[in-house]
């Protein structure tokens, strides 16, 4: 059997500044044929030996080469020719990925800014440059240069993955509980979602509150629910509250009002309540969070609430906070979707249903303008 029709494939990965140099190296060392198989940045750990690590691999002869007849020469021939051309197809795909690679690190610290946490503003950024690498395949078969559509590219491609990390949910179940951290704006934002989600649909409504631990809590949703003119309870108990739940007529919303609990209350006013909403599968539980806490704030208080096994996120506060970082961190860490965004205290106009564009353009609004600045 000839050689050329039992190869062995040879592989070494090259550390350099730059993917131009890795290849004119990897000629020298392994040969006119070196094919580059991939091109990423140089992990952390060996960032020091060069910018970027670039694999190749040639393939070498099993064992010595018999005399080749006309028939097989043509067809080493046609094997050489197809190698250029994935070589060439590879080199090009790998200069085109390095030359945005300076923009990916732009785009890593625009993340950064908006208020992304450190690892998850690396890995998006990660994951862009191999969106981008894949798309630069594509596009290398045209002829159009990559460099022509970095900055549209870049922007895509950077909003596809962040979309892809959350979900929204902008609605209610027929008995919807808010849950959350004292001052998270609980009773208020129940107050708008019974009239954008149900008086303007003509749903009738009836308002329940449990906040019996805070004097006047409660009096405070009683006078909206006169103003609006639909039905309101206390519950000062999970059997009240059961009872007033199953009471309400079918074809009402039933929204219930809960204590705005602390740690410290978590622990001594909370527990029969979360075992009474994780208990009950047909009540729909929206935790409520401020966007303007820090990503790790957010975290810690949807992992002391998930005894309530909240099915939404729900964000208030956002007219006080120029970032919706901290909000997509816990959305795409909790694996939760967003129901509702709150950006006010009017009532019932400064509520909006949760939107991937919404969320999206926030984080990368800033972008176009440094990517042609960095250009």
């Amino acid at each position: 059997m000839l050689a050329a029709q039992n190869p062995q494939l040879y592989v070494k990965s090259y550390f350099a500044s730059s993917v131009q140099d890795a290849i004119e190296t990897a000629r020298q060392e392994m040969g006119v044929d070196a094919l580059l198989l991939k091109s990423r940045p140089a992990p952390a750990e060996a960032r020091h030996l060069g910018e970027f690590e670039i694999v190749f691999g040639t393939y070498a002869a099993a064992q010595p080469a018999a005399p080749e007849t006309p028939s097989a020469s043509n067809g080493v021939d046609d094997l050489r020719r197809q190698m250029d051309e994935i070589r060439n197809l590879l080199v090009r795909n790998a200069v085109a990925a390095a030359s945005v690679h300076g923009r990916q690190t732009l785009l890593e610290q625009l993340l950064l800014d908006a208020g992304v946490e450190g690892p998850l503003a690396a890995e998006i950024e990660d994951c862009v440059q191999n969106r981008l690498n894949l798309r630069s395949v594509h596009e290398i078969s045209r002829v159009r240069k990559p460099r022509e559509w970095d900055t549209d590219a870049v922007l895509e491609e950077t909003t596809a993955e962040i979309t892809d990390r959350f979900t929204v949910q902008p609605e209610l179940g027929r008995i919807t509980a808010l849950v959350g951290p004292p001052g998270a704006g609980k009773t208020t934002t129940l107050v708008k979602l019974a009239v954008t989600q149900c008086l303007t649909a003509g749903r009738p409504v009836r308002l329940i509150s449990t906040d019996t631990q805070r004097i006047g809590a409660a009096e405070q949703l009683r006078t909206f629910a006169a103003i609006l003119g639909v039905p309101f309870q206390t519950a000062e108990s999970t059997a009240a509250l059961a009872q007033a739940i199953d009471t309400a007529p079918s074809n009402a919303a039933v929204l219930v009002d809960t204590p705005g609990l602390s740690p410290a209350m978590l622990n001594d006013f909370g527990n029969e309540l979360a075992g009474f909403l994780g208990s009950r599968q047909e009540i729909d539980t929206h935790l409520v969070l401020t966007a303007t806490a820090r990503p790790s704030d957010l975290a810690a208080a949807a992992n002391r609430f998930e005894a309530f096994r909240p099915s939404r996120l729900l964000f208030t506060r956002l007219d006080e906070t120029d970032s919706v970082g901290p909000l997509f961190c816990e959305a795409a860490r909790g694996k939760k979707p967003v129901s509702f965004l709150c950006g006010g205290q009017l009532i019932p106009e400064d509520i909006e249903p949760a939107s991937k564009t919404r969320i999206a353009e926030s984080l990368v609004r800033h972008l176009p303008k440094a990517l042609r600045a960095a250009a």
